[in-house]
């Protein structure tokens, strides 16, 4: 028997939409007739058709449809915990709703299919259509075949804009996070991808340098951001699994972009590729804004937050630059749907511990309350919190800790055995049983003092001499004088008479000694005495203990010491001045005083008053003159003056008055070694017999003879400040080094 074709009746009405915005689905039926009822249907073609509706777009604050799914299983029970559902978009079936908990790495497929019209992925325009996602036109029309340019046009030719593109293939870059290029406002079909795997990354920042993707060294999974109002793709290899990287959004941008590479090996090569309006809506400064942030509240009303700022060629400037034009919201309300209504526990402070140790307990008040979502609505039963969720511990022990204190041993010998020392003993903390706990468990108690001081009788204190630091040279060259403090006293600073001393170290130590024994070859640097106020009673502390078996050297370059004795050379004779070296200050100064035109020079000490004003003379200043000869020492030995370092040097300055002389004679200086040279070229020329014996010399030809010291009446007799003492002694024998000497002449 032949078997018969059924035949479809007419189609139904259209269903309900199942969605009020964004593009629903809408569904009709029909019935197949004459089938035969123990076979399938015999007739051909769907039972069922689908249709696009309420494709308008919803409101800018609107909750995403899939997650508005997923919160229906908010609060519910799962495996003894409740939480709350957030969508997940990386399960293999796009159209099943997977659900993840907030804070948590797992997700959990809560039904086999989403409602129709629910989009398969976010940013894209498939639908899913019971249980199978369903390609939607670019006219939001399901199976439609329309589709978007690369401008975004439904249908379009991309006439209205351009491509843009290149490749950032600089290889070697600094590790770390480098600018590529900037993703410009406005555009569109956006794709960034490498040209082949690499173990490099990129990022994704705002031109206000806030990261959207990888920033500050976390990169992230494959996932979607909601960044610059548009949707942008992320997608990296899994963990271990090399891939290369790929960005790609719709967009239109409504803020620059800046991409990045995270360099961590050379760069294969990043292709890059968007289009921009042909015609811009507007030239110089625009408005430029972010993406809404998350709503405050999911529910019960919330609010929305934008960053917006002004830009012009993806820099950002002042607000007052956009003012002719109309500036876009940064904020607006959002969550509007009502709160379904829950009970929830409340707990309250716990209270101080019944005991500080051993084992308290302390309490807590525990109330079940009614809450619409953002207000508690009263005090419930605790029944109806019991069907939510298990009921909060109202009590906990605490303070279980042993109970202790502290312990403290024996005051120690005292640490002097006369004048003030310490006394020592061990403090620890004991358990009630005797053992030794940790200092915390006592940490109830103030802990006792470990050390504490003791008296003894006072020190004897011994005496002697007691000297100061040497001043600085009176000269800088040609045997100088410099002084220092020599005073009697104790080690409690008491002063006692000079006989006192005596009696203990019968040889005082020196308050005079020589310095800059080398003979001058430049003007004097330092004409100032030092240290012309006499004793300090406010610096007697700096004196040290004087030592006569210990003669330790102050020499720094200023000055020389001769050790035993030196002497001090004048005009009228020499005096012999025994000194000794050792460290302290210098407090009283020295001059030379005439008694009579006829009689030679002594020495004499003698006691200014302190300077007070910065307009005195640097020669009545308590530490004397700089090297410039007018300004005022603040300290021994030249502090705080600004002078070269090559005052200070043994050998003084070269004849620039800056570099330091390595040598006698200007050894080290350029000119010294130029004129070496130069000399070493000329062929020796040896002073004839005669003017070799005279008295004076010969003259600077070698062949006339001096009739003074100093070259008289000698032709071309050069000028001495200017002239180099190695030349003027060319052919001579030396007598000194640097030949000072006033009479050089052949013997």
């Amino acid at each position: 028997m032949r078997r018969q074709a059924g035949l479809w009746g007419s189609w139904g009405e259209w269903g309900k939409c199942s969605r009020s915005c964004g593009g629903g689905v809408s569904v009709r039926q029909r019935r197949c007739y004459f089938q035969r009822t123990e076979s399938a249907s015999s007739c051909i073609g769907p039972t069922q058709s689908y249709r696009s509706c309420n494709i308008q777009s919803c409101p800018e604050s609107s909750r995403d449809f899939r997650a508005e799914q997923c919160a229906e299983f908010d609060g519910t029970e799962f495996q003894g915990k409740k939480y709350k559902w957030l969508p997940y978009y990386g399960a293999p079936n796009k159209c099943e709703l997977n659900c993840i908990p907030k804070g948590e790495n797992f997700y959990y497929r809560h039904k086999e299919t989403v409602i129709d019209g629910t989009t398969c992925e976010p940013g894209k325009r498939d639908i899913c259509v019971e249980g199978v996602c369903q390609a939607v036109g670019c006219d939001n029309i399901l199976e439609s075949t329309k589709k978007e340019d690369k401008c975004l046009q439904c249908g379009g030719d991309n006439s209205t804009c351009y491509d843009v593109k290149g490749t950032f293939d600089v290889p070697n870059l600094p590790k770390g996070y480098n600018q590529m290029f900037i993703i410009p406002v406005g555009a569109t079909s956006i794709q960034i991808k490498e040209v082949m795997p690499s173990r490099n990354f990129m990022a994704v920042k705002n031109v206000q340098g806030d990261y959207y993707l990888n920033g500050h060294w976390t990169i992230d999974f494959s996932r979607t951001l909601h960044i610059a109002s548009t949707v942008m793709h992320y997608d990296r290899g899994s963990e271990g699994d090399l891939a290369p990287e790929l960005l790609h959004a719709r967009g239109p941008t409504t803020e620059p972009l800046v991409i990045e590479l995270i360099s961590q090996e050379p760069n294969p090569g990043v292709q890059y590729e968007y289009y921009l309006p042909t015609h811009r809506h507007s030239t110089g400064y625009s408005w430029s804004y972010s993406s809404w942030s998350e709503c405050s509240s999911e529910c019960g009303g919330g609010f929305q937050s934008r960053l917006v700022f002004c830009t012009i060629d993806n820099e950002i400037y002042p607000d007052y630059m956009c003012s002719n034009k109309p500036r876009p919201d940064n904020n607006r309300t959002c969550g509007h749907q009502t709160c379904p209504q829950t009970k929830r526990w409340k707990t309250g402070e716990w209270g101080p511990c019944s005991a500080t140790c051993g084992g308290g307990t302390q309490t807590r008040s525990v109330y079940c309350v009614a809450f619409d979502g953002q207000n508690s609505q009263g005090v419930v039963d605790n029944a109806e919190c019991m069907a939510f969720a298990q009921q909060p511990h109202s009590s906990q022990p605490c303070n279980r800790r042993q109970c202790a204190t502290w312990s403290t041993g024996p005051w120690s010998e005292c640490s002097a055995s006369c004048g003030e020392g310490v006394q020592t003993r061990s403090v620890t903390c004991r358990t009630q049983q005797g053992s030794q706990a940790q200092d915390f468990a006592c940490l109830m108690e103030p802990k006792p003092p470990a050390t504490q001081p003791c008296l003894k009788e006072k020190c004897i204190q011994e005496v002697g001499w007691h000297v100061g630091d040497w001043g600085l040279c009176s000269k800088s060259c040609s045997s100088g004088i410099r002084t220092r403090q020599v005073i009697c006293t104790d080690g409690d600073s008491k002063f006692y008479s000079a006989d006192k001393c005596k009696a203990i170290q019968p040889q005082k130590p020196a308050t005079l000694g020589s310095c800059n024994v080398q003979p001058c070859y430049l003007p004097q640097q330092v004409p100032s005495m030092q240290d012309t106020t006499g004793y300090d009673i406010s610096r007697q502390s700096l004196l040290m203990r004087y030592n006569p078996n210990s003669v330790i050297s102050t020499d720094s370059g200023d000055g020389r010491l001769l050790p035993g004795s030196s002497t001090v050379h004048s005009s009228s004779g020499n005096h012999q001045i025994n000194s000794t070296e050792d460290h302290g200050i210098n407090l009283l100064p020295v001059r030379w005083e005439s008694q009579s035109q006829s009689s030679n020079y002594q020495l004499s000490i003698t006691q200014y008053p302190t300077a007070r004003t910065g307009s005195q003379n640097c020669y009545q200043t308590p530490h004397g003159c700089c090297p410039d000869g007018h300004t005022p020492a603040s300290g021994p030995s030249g502090r705080g003056c600004s002078f070269n370092t090559c005052h200070q040097n043994r050998y003084g300055c070269c004849p620039d008055g800056v570099s330091a002389a390595q040598g006698p004679n200007n050894m080290g200086c350029s000119q010294h070694d130029s004129d070496f040279h130069m000399r070493r070229n000329q062929p020796a020329t040896h002073p004839s017999g005669e003017c070799r014996s005279s008295v004076y010399g010969c003259c600077f030809d070698s062949v006339a003879s001096a009739s003074g010291p100093e070259g008289e009446g000698c032709l071309n007799r050069p000028n001495y400040r200017n002239f180099s003492p190695p030349l003027l002694c060319a052919g001579l024998p030396t007598i000194r080094p640097g030949c000072p000497g006033p009479h050089p002449a052949w013997p």
